[in-house]
């Protein structure tokens, strides 16, 4: 008859360890869908990267004067653009969170 209780015991103390693995769980899951997410962000990202390669940009960034030039960086122009190129990246990563419009 002993064991009887030694094999309920075990059951018991599997049960027990069963349930307090079940929080882990989730939260690997958790993290498997966001790494799931990130990797296929990173993708998309190389993707959309990848049609610019054809585009050779240092043949019209020669082709501006050097005075021109010199005023676009005494303006500020060049953090400008970085700075609304970012605004725009940011203000449409944002709106692709659920529950909020898009187009507003």
């Amino acid at each position: 008859m002993e064991w009887l209780v030694e094999l309920f015991n075990i059951l018991i103390s599997f049960a027990y360890s069963s349930f307090l693995s079940i929080p882990r769980m989730f939260k690997d899951l958790f993290f498997w869908v966001l790494d799931q997410f990130l990797t296929f962000a990173e993708w998309i990202g190389n993707l959309i990267l990848s049609l610019f390669e054809p585009i050779d940009i240092s043949q019209y960034l020669t082709g501006i004067p050097p005075n021109v030039s010199w005023v676009f960086m005494m303006i500020g122009l060049p953090n400008c653009l970085i700075i609304i190129g970012s605004a725009i990246v940011i203000r449409l990563t944002l709106q692709m969170i659920p529950f909020v419009r898009l187009g507003s």
